[in-house]
């Protein structure tokens, strides 16, 4: 829809760069209600250092049996007729002593202790999630959405794989360690009874078997640092040698052209390319592991441990270790290059021989520091969805097995020939969904969404409140399909529509590649208190625009697996020019969407200054 009528043509073309269609249709632009830059910048959110979803996922592994790594446990496990036990209180089936006890286990386990809630930023909050639940930091479409792939964009592609190794820093600061042991120890502790209850309970009826609680607990979470650690290092060590292979492809294309004399600039960006980027990689050697010392019942006298996951030094101390190790290796070419880097530049030889040395030496240090790399399984969430799916089929369930979310045609403007166009382009999006998801493929072709019409069930245009009360029904219906997520929806409205059928192309000349697109607004049926919302997410109105792309590998994992709510996802959108959620977020990414705002500030002033000037009045833009 293009602006009104007799606007001089400046102002038109401003404003169609700054604005997407829907906004200007609607002649209102997002706004940053009850928060500003500031807000954003100092944002926390507080996390519990043993997440609640890690404890509600124990619970199923310890009747399922399913590892983080794709493998099964080889302990014995609580049976199926035992799960009830896990939320009924213990004076209702524990024999004596344990039947004085009014609590149950499962409220046990979520009452967490004030002392293990720590304060986080948003985007390390936002990527422990991802990388705790053994989630990839970034699938493989988006990666090459937002250019990363690109050498001439290595200084993002840099800034965000820093931002994981951060994260396995945070995770090793000394504070942040001593907690998640201890919050390890404080559920082996309430652990315990319930053991002994229940082999209590199964010796009066004769179960000889014994379950071992706190053996399963200490596996369990041995297997979850091993994923989180094995999968995010393979990942990013994969990113770096593919970007620094891409990147010395460009080099080598231009000294054969011209020749390696004369690409001094070719050289020298190539090699800050390499050098910061294998930085990154030398972090990343002693930075991501995850310590075991001090945990109840570590070590296993059945187990094997990693150099990775287990007993280790200190964070500080791993870098020392490094270091020294390094001293002893013959650095020759290396050392030419610091004290005559011009005439490096200008070789190909030299680069090519540095690189060799530099690449020989590494893969020594990190064998030492790290041993050998494993080979994991499906990610975590895709082994539930499998285990759960089997179970259910195997009982009798319905056929239809389909996983995704329930979505609501909400607006009720479009023809049925422009919805069909409107899928079309949604599920090419949807295509592109699963690169780099260990076992997505397995699961891809039965990935969908569930279409309810609003007009046909008597729900107004565009009214996301009469949505609501029509999910709380539909959802616990027998129309409702069985693996369809029953606590959150998607709705069509017009500004989601409008995004695929007329999306802006002109914001797309914005540096921040892949910020723009088609998108889905999805709905958090959740209650939340205003105390929460202020705290850690400023603005939310249980609404969430979501990057097309992003709903099937990005969100679902996020919110099925329930690391994190809507609510969670909301500050990294904030900054976005339509507020829409693209995925984990960098500054420089944020300053653009800055500029954006800047810019639409100015522009509607002069807009509404002309309007005025028209007759036509005005309100205030925020």
């Amino acid at each position: 829809m293009p602006p009104p009528p007799g606007i001089p043509q400046e102002l038109a073309d401003a404003l169609n760069f700054l604005f997407d269609p829907a906004s200007l249709h609607q002649q209102a632009i997002p706004k940053r209600t009850g928060f500003n830059r500031e807000t954003i910048n100092d944002l926390y959110s507080v996390d519990r250092l043993l997440p609640a979803s890690t404890l509600y996922l124990f619970l199923d592994f310890a009747f399922e049996g399913n590892l983080y790594s794709g493998c099964k446990t080889t302990l014995p496990l609580v049976l199926e007729e035992e799960i009830s036990l896990f939320t009924k209180q213990y004076a209702e089936w524990a024999p004596s002593p344990w039947n004085r006890e009014r609590s149950s286990l499962d409220a046990r386990l979520l009452d967490c202790p004030a002392e293990f809630n720590v304060s986080v930023s948003r985007k390390i909050s936002h990527m422990r999630a991802r990388l705790w639940e053994g989630m990839v930091p970034m699938s493989g479409a988006r990666w090459n959405e937002k250019k990363l792939d690109d050498p001439l964009n290595w200084q993002r592609a840099f800034e965000f794989l820093l931002g994981i190794v951060k994260t396995f820093i945070w995770l090793g600061d000394p504070d942040i360690s001593r907690g998640i042991k201890d919050n390890f120890n404080y559920v082996a502790g309430v652990l315990k009874p319930f053991e002994d209850a229940l082999n209590a309970r199964r010796a009066q009826n004769g179960v000889t078997a014994r379950v071992e609680m706190r053996a399963l607990w200490l596996e369990y979470m041995t297997d979850l640092f091993e994923t989180m650690v094995h999968r995010t290092y393979t990942w990013l060590r994969d990113r770096i040698a593919e970007t620094i292979a891409k990147a010395k492809a460009q080099y080598d294309a231009a000294a054969d052209a011209k020749g390696a004399a004369n690409c001094y600039e070719e050289g020298k960006k190539f090699l800050e390319c390499w050098a910061d980027l294998n930085r990154v990689h030398s972090y990343a050697d002693f930075a991501i592991m995850m310590p075991l010392d001090g945990f109840a019942g570590f070590p296993s006298p059945n187990r094997t441990y990693s150099k990775v996951v287990g007993s280790m030094f200190p964070l500080p101390l791993r870098q020392d270790e490094r270091d020294e190790m390094s001293l002893r290796l013959e650095w020759t070419r290396g050392l030419r290059a610091v004290e005559a880097p011009d005439a490096i530049r200008r070789s190909r030889e030299d680069i090519d021989a540095v690189m060799q040395e530099v690449k020989r030496n590494d893969e020594y240090l990190r064998r030492e520091l790290r041993g050998e790399a494993k080979t994991l399984g499906r990610e975590h969430w895709i082994a539930i969805l499998h285990s759960r799916t089997e179970w259910s089929l195997a009982r009798g369930g319905p056929r239809d097995q389909r996983w995704g979310f329930v979505v609501y045609m909400l607006t009720h403007t479009p023809s049925e020939s422009e919805w069909e166009t409107f899928k079309v382009k949604l599920y090419e999006d949807f295509a592109r969904s699963g690169q780099w998801v260990d076992g997505f493929e397995e699961v891809k072709a039965r990935m969908d969404l569930q279409w309810v019409d609003a007009k046909e069930v008597g729900i107004p245009h565009d009214d996301v409140d009469a949505a609501k009360r029509h999910f709380s029904t539909f959802s616990t219906s027998p129309h409702c399909r069985r693996r369809t997520w029953k606590q959150d929806f998607f709705v069509i409205d017009t500004p989601s529509f409008i995004s695929y059928t007329s999306p802006s192309t002109s914001i797309q000349k914005q540096p921040s590649y892949g910020d723009h697109g088609g998108f889905l607004t999805l709905i958090d049926t959740v209650s939340y208190s205003s105390a929460i919302i202020h705290q850690e997410a400023p603005g939310y109105q249980n609404k969430l625009r979501v990057l097309g792309s992003l709903v099937f590998d990005d969100v679902y994992p996020m919110v099925v697996s329930l690391v994190q709510r809507p609510r969670q996802l909301w500050p990294l959108a904030m900054r976005h020019p339509e507020q829409v959620y693209v995925g984990p977020v960098l500054e420089g990414q944020e300053k653009s969407w800055d500029g954006v705002w800047d810019l639409r500030g100015v522009w509607w002033r002069a807009f509404l200054k002309w309007r005025g000037e028209q007759g036509g009045g005005g309100t205030t833009a925020s």
